[in-house]
């Protein structure tokens, strides 16, 4: 099996982070009526945020859009592909965005997900992440971000 090379996304990535994250949202998408596009913006995303890819074989895997909002690291977007599934990627796209969060000296991470999401919501709470609020349709996670030992 090919190593998993992390790296920033570069515009040329656009087409396939945008088949990426619309391959790991098809069932979602095809569920949940009021999903938004969550492959809209991408190329905006690659210049505005922070981008990390996953990569195997030139091929995309996953990704994480995220950047610093208020007081925290919010992240807008995490998508791993179904073949890229059960392979730890989204866990370490998800250390890259905490590892930023705490470099900037960021204690907490943010994101959004829709209440209909439910396995996304139990993978993000078995991740440590906890549920703080809910509107209509979505609902708002927070986790805390890990101070190293040598920091504490």
């Amino acid at each position: 099996m090919a190593a998993i090379e992390y790296r920033a996304a570069v515009p040329s990535d656009s087409g396939a982070i945008r088949l990426c994250v619309a391959r790991a949202y098809a069932s979602a998408l095809g569920a949940i009526a009021d999903l938004p596009d969550v492959t809209s913006g991408i190329e905006q995303d690659i210049t505005k945020h922070n981008v990390t890819v996953a990569e195997v074989d030139e091929q995309i895997l996953g990704v994480i859009i995220f950047d610093e909002v208020s007081d925290a690291i919010m992240i807008f977007n995490l998508a791993v592909a179904p073949e890229g599934q059960g392979r730890g990627i989204a866990r370490r796209l998800l250390e890259v965005a905490e590892t930023t969060a705490r470099d900037c000296s960021f204690s907490l991470l943010r994101l959004r997900t829709h209440k209909l999401m439910r396995d996304t919501r139990s993978i993000y709470r078995h991740l440590g992440w906890f549920e703080v609020a809910q509107t209509e349709n979505s609902v708002l996670l927070e986790k805390p971000v890990a101070r190293l030992v040598a920091e504490q």
